[in-house]
């Protein structure tokens, strides 16, 4: 019976336990035995499609065992894979860690991009359980997916500052389980004010669809600053933060259990942090 398959990367092995889904080594195996003889043609699907952690070399690998089957009998693949943003864009150094596609602009206020994940991913190294996608893969898909529509849509290539983003708030509703195949980000502008100095404040929704179903919506609150504007402003607290702390006026209190109080700092102003000892609290 003709029929398409699904493969996944080894690390969504579980996803695998569904019919017609093959982790990267199984499939793999499958036309090993195929070219071996050892495993009968009819096995074979007619088309293939790529899920999630499938990288280049794996897909290269995959490719080049396809080439050698007879036309005949070769599976065709689907070829579903965008352009990652780059480090311009979502600012990874390493590709493994991108998880989104560059963004595409669908109208003034939405912009779409595939959620890409590669077996290698920082977050799938050490926690990988179940058929699904684990829920901070999907939250940190959103915070690349505002940062790469930002830097291609809402700042000026014409003028060359270095980017450095606050997050103001950020909260996240998980709605149903994303696996690992086809799913999309799609970023939603609700206000974009442009204030004195460059600075840019954004409030955005952003949520991630698979199967026509919205399963997580991000809301976020951000501001973009001139990089080397803030580094200052960052320096100067980073060092005052640091005196307090050492400070014999906070030791004390923190030997005795006692809690501090932060005074909110307004990184937009001059305001210098300054700190509240609170006693007899828990």
């Amino acid at each position: 019976m003709e029929h398409s398959a699904i493969i996944v990367g080894d690390c969504f092995s579980g996803y695998s336990q569904n019919s017609f889904v093959y982790t990267v080594s199984s499939f793999a195996k499958m036309l090993r035995g195929v070219l071996g003889g050892t495993t009968d043609t009819s096995q074979l699907p007619k088309k293939i499609h790529w899920g999630q952690g499938v990288g280049t070399h794996e897909r290269g690998y995959i490719a080049g065992l396809l080439s050698k089957l007879k036309l005949d009998i070769a599976p065709l693949i689907s070829e579903n894979v965008k352009e990652l943003a780059g480090r311009t864009y979502v600012h990874k150094w390493n590709p493994q860690n991108v998880l989104v596609s560059i963004p595409e602009r669908e109208s003034d206020t939405r912009f779409v991009s595939d959620l890409v994940i590669d077996a290698r991913n920082e977050f799938l190294i050490d926690h990988a359980t179940g058929q699904h996608v684990q829920g901070m893969v999907l939250l940190e898909a959103c915070r690349q997916m505002f940062l790469a529509v930002t830097e291609k849509y809402f700042i000026d290539s014409d003028l060359l500052i270095e980017t450095y983003f606050v997050i103001n708030s950020m909260g996240i509703k998980y709605k149903a389980f994303v696996f690992p195949i086809d799913a999309h980000v799609v970023y939603i502008l609700k206000s974009l004010k442009r204030k004195v100095g460059g600075r840019i404040e954004v409030d955005c929704s952003i949520s991630v669809f698979q199967a026509g179903m919205e399963c997580s919506t991000c809301e976020v609150a951000y501001t973009v600053f001139d990089a080397h504007q803030l580094s200052t402003r960052e320096k100067e607290m980073a060092g005052k933060t640091t005196h307090y702390f050492l400070s014999s006026e906070v030791a004390p209190a923190i030997c005795e259990n006692k809690k501090l109080m932060a005074i909110p700092v307004d990184i937009t102003s001059k305001r210098v942090a300054q700190f509240e000892e609170k006693s007899n609290l828990i």
